[in-house]
């Protein structure tokens, strides 16, 4: 208990012992002690409970920026208290090297991605599916009960018989065939004629026949590589032309296609490490590196901030009073450098609290509603706050 109340509670003891000395039956008011919580006001009115705290101004928004990479500076491209775009380029290491990686990989996903590559896609796309027709065509044709079909058949046929007109028309000159030579000639010619009479035949009746069970699974096999066969060549078709597939897609040339893209992207996160740029509109409030200085990937380098919006963040908001304050709560911001006030509203509690001076205290967020002129960030504040 603080000393200045252990003398205010003394003398109120003192005061009641005299007064029953003094015979007085008139009771004496009851005395309620405030405790010492810096942040708690006057008892809750009529018109909710209210809660005091100590507050600082902060900007709407604000990032610590740093580069992802080492290097040198080459280049500043921005001034403390110049305000910046989303996008621009504040600082720039040197990074002539990564630069010709990316381009060179852009280079080699154009080539991939070309009119040209998209016409031989398409070609190849045609193919695949010519391929497939004829696959389950001859499948088909043999679960019919033949090993061909009806055109295979009858062409083996014909063929078949101009071979055995051949072998007539050889066997007729070595019938009349009179010298020896001639004769010997003859039985060459009639030879050959009777052994592409045979290879027909054999073609024939092997067209003719049941088809085998290794055959058939041939052909089954034949069907499935040409399925998948088309199936790449589908994914790749719409890959090059920028059309999305499916994570699972497959074959050598999407899986080239899609490292040049992986290569690019790698190449063109490589060369933006190497850049500071804004992350959101706003002003560059800090800036801690200079042209020529060697920088360290994760050291601080810049920060920017949001200006145009200024709120309150609490300090002291303790435990006791943070039930007091729900998202919405209005409140004035005394703001004592400009002898001012700003109404606002809470916009945010924070969830994990921290330790002041061993007190449990939350930082809440107070959204002003107006701004007073003047008012810079890193101002003190009082902010009485009323629950809604």
């Amino acid at each position: 208990m603080r000393p200045r109340l252990v003398f205010h509670l003394v003398m109120v003891l003192a005061l009641a012992g005299c007064g029953s000395l003094g015979g007085t039956s008139e009771p004496l008011p009851t005395i309620v002690l405030q405790g010492g919580n810096a942040s708690t006001a006057a008892p809750a009115g009529p018109d909710g409970a209210r809660v005091t705290a100590s507050g600082v101004v902060v900007p709407a928004r604000q990032a610590t920026l740093a580069f992802t990479l080492g290097g040198s500076v080459r280049s500043v491209q921005a001034e403390v208290g110049d305000p910046v775009k989303a996008g621009r380029v504040l600082v720039e290491l040197e990074n002539t090297a990564l630069a010709a990686q990316a381009e060179t990989a852009r280079r080699a996903l154009r080539e991939l991605t070309s009119p040209a590559a998209v016409a031989a896609a398409e070609q190849a796309l045609a193919n695949a599916q010519d391929s497939l027709k004829d696959s389950e065509y001859r499948r088909t044709v043999q679960q019919e009960g033949h090993r061909a079909s009806p055109e295979t058949i009858r062409a083996a046929e014909a063929k078949l018989l101009l071979a055995q007109e051949e072998v007539d028309r050889y066997k007729g000159r070595y019938d009349q065939a009179s010298g020896d030579a001639d004769k010997a000639q003859a039985l060459v010619n009639l030879t050959a004629a009777q052994q592409r009479r045979d290879a027909a035949l054999r073609d024939l009746n092997w067209f003719r026949g049941k088809p085998s069970e290794n055959d058939q699974a041939i052909l089954d096999a034949e069907v499935a590589i040409a399925q998948a066969a088309l199936q790449e060549a589908e994914w790749y078709l719409a890959a090059v032309r920028g059309e999305a597939v499916p994570a699972d897609a497959s074959g050598a040339q999407l899986t080239q296609l899609q490292n040049a893209r992986d290569q690019l992207a790698a190449a063109e996160a490589a060369l933006a490490g190497s850049r500071l740029t804004a992350p959101f509109d706003g002003t560059l409030a800090a800036l801690e590196v200079e042209l020529g200085d060697y920088v360290q990937p994760g050291h601080p380098a810049a920060i920017v901030a949001d200006l145009s919006r200024l709120r309150v963040e609490t300090t002291d908001l303790s435990e006791l009073d943070v039930t007091e304050v729900p998202i919405g709560a209005l409140c004035t911001a005394s703001i004592e450098a400009l002898g001012d006030q700003a109404e606002g509203h809470v916009i945010h509690v924070a969830q994990l609290p921290t330790v002041l001076g061993g007190d449990v205290v939350y930082a809440t967020t107070i959204e002003l509603d107006s701004i007073p002129d003047g008012l810079r960030v890193g101002m003190s504040a009082e902010v009485t706050c009323e629950a809604p």
